[in-house]
């Protein structure tokens, strides 16, 4: 073979080779395999920003491979049909696949009679419920692992409880995150933390500090707590339950594919599951759960210890006065704010839904039961209550 003849054949390699490399490397950067190679997350982010710019790079590389197939007939039909199949395999993958597989519930979530869930969870099972003017809502931990975000007006607000398995935090945030009401969805996770995509305004969310990337957001919290089915449909026998319908082939798939490696994640005999934690803070096991409050550039962790030796304890960040109430035999911590009506409360009795003899307090967000090495990442200067 000739050198002139040579030189096609060592083109369109390159090309192809090009080709492939940048197609599965977008793939891999923005699915779970990137996150097991702990690429940074800068890179996903830059690669959201300006994915149509990327997609585009990908087709017009395709592009001109099938013009040089075309020009030089070096492959078959067969290999071209199998590098475009490819191609467009891995550009679904890297922007619409994990949407696809987790469908956010935001705007169309189902919810039951305490009766009607009942038969269904067990009473052991981890329910998170929410309560906003007398109106509550519960939301199994189970049900929200593959939607991970769920919606519904509660007392008035339009709220969504948004839930990263890997953190086991469930944070619920009014639906108006300042550009009118939005429509949340699942992009990837980075450091062992969801982060949700808001279609509205394309802006991205990480969900355990609330931050987000492009605009300027208002972002409301309400509190919610964590507690057993059994507590739940005794404290609010009118509750409403969200229950996940599991009805699509997928969702088997994925409860199959994930219970192997959920179980690693909450077991103490091993890591994360995703190298990408920084793992250097010791004050706490790495898989212990804590109940989380942040305010400002302050931050404190309850763990269960500290909560079993003070279940009411009365503290003060950032000028605001609050109480923590902990019950040992339901295993449930909630905090409230002890000003009311701009007058400070004085109490001799209150219990961990924050009645007391003077009235009933106002519940303070928490990040609740979140593992204590994805709180000590994002939040590393954190104050330990134990």
């Amino acid at each position: 073979m000739s050198n002139t003849s040579k030189k096609p054949l060592v083109w369109f390699s390159l090309v192809a080779a090009v080709t492939a490399t940048f197609s599965i490397f977008c793939a891999v950067l923005m699915t779970e395999p990137g996150q097991s190679l702990n690429l940074p997350r800068e890179w996903i982010v830059t690669y959201y920003q300006y994915r149509w710019w990327f997609i585009g790079l990908n087709i017009g590389l395709m592009g001109y491979l099938w013009y040089l197939h075309s020009k030089y007939q070096i492959w078959n039909k067969l290999k071209m049909g199998l590098a475009t199949g490819g191609v467009a395999t891995t550009i679904i993958a890297a922007n619409f696949m994990l949407a696809a597989f987790f469908p956010s519930l935001q705007h169309n979530a189902e919810y039951v009679s305490i009766a009607e869930a009942n038969d269904i969870l067990q009473d052991e099972d981890i329910v998170y419920a929410v309560e906003i003017n007398g109106d509550v809502r519960a939301f199994p931990r189970k049900h929200l692992e593959i939607p991970h975000i769920a919606g519904d007006n509660i007392g008035g607000k339009d709220v969504a409880i948004t839930f990263c398995a890997l953190s086991n935090l469930p944070v619920v945030i009014e639906q108006d995150i300042g550009h009118g009401e939005s429509d949340l969805g699942i992009l990837i996770q980075t450091n062992n933390n969801l982060v949700m995509v808001d279609r509205s305004s394309g802006d991205l969310i990480q969900q355990m500090t609330m931050e987000s990337e492009f605009t300027d957001t208002n972002i409301v919290k309400h509190a919610n707590t964590m507690m057993s089915w059994h507590d739940f449909k005794n404290v609010y026998p009118e509750g409403r339950v969200f229950l996940y319908a599991f009805e699509r082939n997928m969702d088997k798939f994925l409860t199959k594919v994930f219970e192997g490696p959920m179980a690693k994640q909450f077991s103490s005999d091993h890591g994360a599951i995703f190298p990408t934690l920084d793992m250097a803070d010791t004050r706490v096991e790495h898989k212990e759960q804590v109940w989380g409050y942040t305010s400002n550039n302050n931050q404190l962790a309850f763990t269960q210890r500290f909560a079993q030796a003070n279940p009411i304890y009365k503290f003060e960040v950032d000028g605001r006065n609050m109480v923590m109430v902990y019950d040992q035999q339901s295993d449930i911590l909630n905090v409230f704010d002890t000003v009311k009506n701009g007058q400070q409360i004085e109490f001799e009795e209150i219990d961990v839904f924050g009645n007391t003899d003077q009235g009933r307090l106002t519940q303070v967000p928490m990040h609740n039961g979140v593992f204590w090495m994805v709180w000590a990442h994002w939040f590393p200067n954190t104050e330990v209550m134990s």
